[in-house]
C-alpha cells in the first residue's frame, strides 16, 4: 500500500471471478444482498479484475473507471453502498480506539479497474469486480475478513466467493442483519488439475439481468421453495465430499445438474426466463456425447448463454477436439492451448457450422486474490 503527503492511500490487487458449481438464485434480503440458499464456487485463475483504489483524505466526488468507461454511480448505486460502508468501518474502528480526531474529516474514493472477460454477459463479472474493491478496501483500512467478506458481497452477492481461493462456501446464514452470512473457503486443499474451458457465444449485455431474473424467480416460481429446502443443501455436501476425494465423475454430475435445474427454476418464473440459446445447446450435447464412455467433462451456464466446462488437466486437448468438430473456435485462442499445453489441433480447413465461439479461454481454477 503506498501513501503521500496529500493524505491519499492507494491499493492495487488483482481478483479472479468465479463459477458457481451450486447456483445461488434469489434473494431474502435485496439491501443487504442475502441469499435465499447456499452456493459453493471455484475461481478461474486468468479471469481477473485488477483494481486500484485510491482513498483521499478530503471531501470530494467518488469515482469508478471500468475498462477506461466512467461509470456513473448515479444509476449504479452498489459502489455508493460500499463506499459508504468502507467509512463506516473506518468510523467505527477509530472510536472503539478512542482516538479523538476530527469526526468532520471525511474521504473519497477512487477506483480504476481492467476486466480481461465481457461485463455482463453471464461471465459473473461484478463478482471480480465488487471483490477487488473490497480487497483493496480492507488492505487501506486494515479490515478483517469478515469485514471484508461483508463489503463484497453488499456491492455484488457472488462477490464474497471471489475472496478466497479454493472450494469456496457462501452460507446464506439465518440472521435478519446477515452478520453469519459469509463465505468461507473449505478444508479442502486446492485440486490442481482441475481446468475450466469457458466458450464465449455471446458478450452482450443480457436481456434479464440478474437482480431482476432472481426477483422473476423468488416471486413466482414454485420450483425454486422446493430447490431451496431439499436440492441445494444435499448438493453442497455431494461437492464437497467429491472435492475432497478427488472424485471427479461425482462432482461432474453434481455440477450438470444443479446448472440444468438453475436453468430450470428460471424458465418456471413468469414470465420464463431463457438465459441459455441454441449454441448453449449445442455445448451441452458435445460434453454429452464426450462423456458417453466416462464422464470427462461438466458444463455449467451461469445467468446467459457462455459455458463453462470443468475437466481435468489431462483431457482438455481431446475435448477441444470435439468442439472443433461442430464450433467454430478462433485461432489465435488455440494457439495459445497449444503452446501452455504443448499440444496441437488440426482445425477442419472447412465447417459448415452455425455455431462460432467469439473466444475461448483455458484457465486452472481455485486460486485466490493478489496484492500487486
Amino acid at each position: 500500500m503506498s501513501h503521500n503527503g496529500a493524505g491519499v492511500s492507494e491499493v492495487t490487487v488483482r481478483v479472479p471471478m468465479n463459477i458457481a458449481l451450486v447456483k445461488y438464485w434469489g434473494k431474502r434480503d435485496e439491501q443487504l444482498i442475502l441469499p435465499l440458499n447456499d452456493s459453493i464456487s471455484l475461481t478461474v485463475d486468468k479471469l481477473t479484475a485488477e483494481t486500484t483504489v485510491r482513498m483521499i483524505q478530503v471531501v470530494g466526488e467518488n469515482t469508478v473507471e471500468i475498462n477506461g468507461r466512467r461509470v456513473e454511480l448515479s444509476s449504479n448505486k452498489r459502489y455508493q453502498t460500499v463506499f459508504d460502508e468502507a467509512l463506516r468501518l473506518q468510523r467505527k474502528r477509530k472510536e472503539d480506539l478512542n482516538k479523538n480526531e476530527n469526526k468532520c474529516i471525511t474521504h473519497h474514493f477512487e477506483v480504476i479497474s481492467k476486466t480481461n472477460f465481457p461485463v455482463a454477459a453471464g461471465l459473473a463479472s461484478s463478482a471480480a469486480g465488487f471483490a477487488a474493491i473490497a480487497r483493496a478496501i480492507q488492505k487501506i483500512l486494515n479490515l478483517n475478513d469478515t469485514q471484508a467478506n461483508r463489503l463484497a458481497r453488499i456491492g455484488s452477492g457472488s462477490a464474497c466467493r471471489s475472496m478466497f481461493g479454493g472450494l469456496v462456501h457462501w452460507k446464506k446464514g439465518e440472521k435478519e442483519d446477515g452478520s453469519d452470512c459469509v463465505a468461507v473457503k473449505t478444508e479442502s486443499e486446492n485440486w490442481p488439475d482441475l481446468y475450466c474451458i469457458i466458450l464465449v457465444f455471446n458478450d452482450e449485455r443480457k436481456k434479464v439481468g440478474s437482480s431482476e431474473g432472481m426477483r422473476r424467480t423468488r416471486e413466482t416460481s414454485t420450483l425454486l421453495k422446493h430447490r431451496i429446502e431439499y436440492v441445494v443443501p444435499e448438493r453442497i455436501e455431494q461437492v464437497k465430499k467429491a472435492y475432497e476425494s478427488r472424485n471427479f465423475q461425482d462432482l461432474a454430475r453434481v455440477i450438470m445438474a444443479d446448472s440444468n435445474q438453475f436453468h430450470a427454476v428460471c424458465l418456471d418464473s413468469i414470465p420464463p426466463i431463457r438465459y441459455l440459446n441454441e449454441s448453449s445447446w449445442r455445448l451441452i450435447e458435445l460434453v454429452e456425447k464426450f462423456n458417453q464412455q466416462e464422464v470427462k467433462a461438466a458444463y455449467t451456464f451461469d445467468a446467459g448463454p457462455n459455458a463453462c466446462v470443468i475437466v481435468q488437466k489431462y483431457d482438455v486437448p481431446a475435448f477441444i477436439r470435439t468442439l472443433l468438430q461442430d464450433i467454430i473456435i478462433p485461432s489465435e485462442d488455440l494457439k495459445s492451448v497449444e503452446e501452455e499445453l504443448k499440444v496441437s489441433f488440426d482445425c477442419p480447413s472447412e465447417s459448415n457450422s452455425p455455431i462460432l465461439c467469439s473466444k475461448l479461454i483455458v484457465s486452472p481454477m481455485g486460486g485466490g486474490p493478489a496484492d500487486s
